[in-house]
């Protein structure tokens, strides 16, 4: 989607955060991720009542150019992707004042005289072409996904259903400096979605994979009607920042403390004692929650799967090099530069 790239163009340096030579030292990987339900995993299991469940202190989120796009659509403004996924969008102050002509577009054409090109020094060694990379956690476009049709087909089995599947590009860090990966949006929707946590992905001589997930469920499984209290909702991953109005400052308006004779009090009355029930926000749908926590060292081109009676995990990582990563960067400069083109 042009328009979402060119959103993205302007922080992609930022989402890097390092530079060209500390990423020629990093491992780069294409990244598929799939997580289903088991929906007909055993009743008989038996659950940890109160599990432990909580999103780590610091994380991060994939970056949907469509999700950019529409975001920035409800609400207009500047958008910027920090260095962790998230969306910053600072609504314009201007967005419902008086129509006030735009001011003419400053003069930037070329002078009339031709630039010299640079000369090269005999004694100095040309410039090498710069090494690319791609913008890392961008979630790539579905033909890219190679388990699109083992998720078809168990989804048309009845047996499972797939809660998340993305593919996406990244350098894997050692364990001591590796981001929590947030699957959920609960932060955003301010709701409890089935599936929710992080996973962490980080290597050493091996690659490793270390789920913090858990499923909501209906807790068909439990005796009575006992539910366990709500866990966390994610971190969001949209900030929207809105302008201060311009108001003039008017007195506060002035009440009249009248009450009928009969004590009760007229609707809209600002005398009116507030109703003791009180808003407490979102309330947990479901009854319980599995903890999913698992940690698995792998190989990279290998397809890898993480066990469990109610979820599963699949997962593959395959190495990319210097080539590859070049020309993906490139066809994403190539990509911002057409849609730039475009708007012009």
């Amino acid at each position: 989607m042009p328009l979402a790239r060119h959103l993205l163009y302007p922080t992609a340096l930022s989402l890097c955060l390092l530079s060209a030579a500390a990423q020629a030292n990093e491992r780069w990987y294409q990244v598929e991720l799939m997580v289903f339900a088991n929906e007909t995993g055993s009743a008989s299991e038996q659950w940890e009542p109160l599990p432990q469940l909580n999103y780590p202190s610091s994380s991060r989120f994939l970056v949907y150019p469509a999700q950019v796009e529409a975001r920035l659509a409800e609400h207009p403004g500047a958008s910027n992707i920090d260095a962790y996924g998230r969306q910053l969008i600072v609504m314009s102050a201007l967005e419902e004042s008086t129509n006030i002509p735009p001011l003419p577009a400053p003069d930037t054409a070329a002078p009339e005289t031709a630039l010299e090109p640079a000369v090269t020094e005999p004694d100095q060694d040309p410039l090498e072409p710069q090494q690319l990379y791609p913008t890392p956690f961008i979630a790539l476009p579905h033909a890219q996904r190679e388990f699109h049709g083992k998720s078809a087909y168990m989804q048309r089995t009845g047996k499972y259903r797939t809660l998340f599947h993305e593919t996406w590009v990244q350098p894997v860090q050692p364990e001591a400096t590796a981001i929590p990966l947030v699957l959920d949006s609960s932060g955003d929707i301010q709701d409890w979605p089935r599936l929710q946590g992080t996973v962490t992905l980080h290597i050493a001589r091996y690659l490793h994979v270390e789920t913090n997930l858990w499923l909501n469920t209906r807790g068909d499984y439990l005796p009575g009607e006992w539910r366990m209290p709500a866990p966390p909702l994610g971190p969001p991953s949209l900030v929207v920042e809105q302008p201060e109005p311009n108001m003039v400052e008017a007195p506060e308006p002035y009440y009249v403390n009248q009450v009928p004779a009969d004590h009760s009090v007229w609707p809209g009355d600002p005398n009116a004692i507030p109703d003791l029930e009180q808003d407490m926000g979102p309330v947990y749908p479901w009854r319980h929650a599995v903890a999913f926590k698992q940690k698995r060292r792998m190989r990279s081109n290998e397809v890898h799967y993480l066990d469990h009676p109610l979820v599963g995990l699949v997962v593959k990582f395959t190495p990319l090099d210097e080539e590859q990563l070049h020309e993906m960067g490139l066809a994403e400069q190539r990509s911002d530069a057409d849609t730039i083109a475009g708007l012009d």
